[in-house]
């Protein structure tokens, strides 16, 4: 009987230790796991040798509205699920600025979302992922793999902040895993979003295209910048039903065939409406009240929008 239980303990430990398949990566979560800590290693050894771009330069560099590259073509074969999320992930660069904060006076690393849009180094993501953080005293921009490896971001080769689109340069020692962009898309599509939603390594997700919408990113306040008489740009946006939240933006949204048609930009909850609040006799009344969500709008940026920084060399 005992030896029958060693036998059975032995093969639920095996089986477990086998749940996930070969390559699939196990994420540390929980007290003490500290998963940017080889990051931060890295990008200290990077800033002390001189090798990062300052979020200075950045804000320098996003002025240039558009770059030359050779994009990949799309894909027209349908891939197998775990193909489709194995690209998806190992397109996926994080990409964000490691800063000195002006609050607490302690370096941070403040990593979204991005994409491989050619081997050789050129990422897309959004261009609010690429500003300088609102609690930074001096900062610069970085990207890393899924792998944790850190890259230095050594150019802005072009960005739009008024359709949230921007692509930088990336110094890699190997070739990246490239995403085709794609723009046969439908909805009722299905599409798919690897990303790290609140800090939440590695998240892939499955949805429907809802609609698409044109309308502006921009706030009131930021088209105030704009040139006296310039139209206010309006990306073509597509709503899915995809999971993502902060820490997802720039995250590439791919179709069946693993092409990338949008990334990750925007969510808006709808609240319900409040209910009235009755004072009781000798009570204050309360300013405020918890609200339930109705629904919650995921909206991505349009590939085209990240076409539309690229010319053809």
């Amino acid at each position: 009987m005992r030896s029958f239980l060693f036998q059975l303990a032995f093969l639920l430990v095996v089986r477990n230790a086998i749940a996930q398949a070969p390559g699939v990566p196990v994420y540390a979560e929980g007290r003490g796991a500290r998963p940017n800590a080889t990051l931060m290693t890295q990008a200290k050894k990077l800033h002390e040798a001189s090798a990062l771009l300052s979020m200075t330069k950045v804000l320098e560099q996003s002025k240039q509205a558009s770059c030359t590259l050779a994009l990949p073509v799309a894909d027209t074969k349908p891939l197998p699920s775990r193909e489709r999320w194995q690209r998806a992930r190992l397109s996926h660069i994080r990409v964000g600025a490691y800063f000195l904060c002006s609050k607490c006076d302690k370096w941070h690393l403040d990593l979204a979302g991005g994409y491989a849009i050619t081997a050789d180094g050129a990422v897309a993501t959004c261009a609010h992922v690429i500003a300088s953080p609102p609690d930074m005293k001096e900062g610069w921009l970085v990207a890393a793999t899924e792998d944790d490896v850190l890259l230095p971001v050594t150019e802005v080769l072009a960005c739009n902040a008024g359709t949230d689109s921007a692509i930088i340069r990336v110094k890699s020692d190997t070739p990246l895993t490239a995403v085709p962009l794609g723009f046969d898309v439908s909805p009722g599509d299905p599409v798919w979003c690897f990303s790290d939603p609140s800090g939440k390594r590695g998240y892939f997700s499955e949805g429907i295209v809802s609609r698409f919408v044109k309308r502006p990113f921009l706030r009131k306040k930021e088209t105030a910048d704009l040139p006296e008489g310039a139209e206010v740009p309006k990306p073509v946006w597509l709503e899915t039903t995809l999971d993502w939240a902060p820490g997802s933006s720039g995250s590439a949204v791919i179709d069946a065939c693993g092409n990338c048609v949008g990334h990750v930009s925007e969510i808006q909850t709808v609240l319900e409406d409040p209910l009235p609040v009755r004072k009781k006799k000798g009570e204050t009344a309360s300013t405020s009240q918890p609200l339930g969500t109705q629904m919650v709008f995921h909206q991505a940026i349009g590939a085209a929008e990240v076409r539309a920084l690229v010319k053809k060399p």
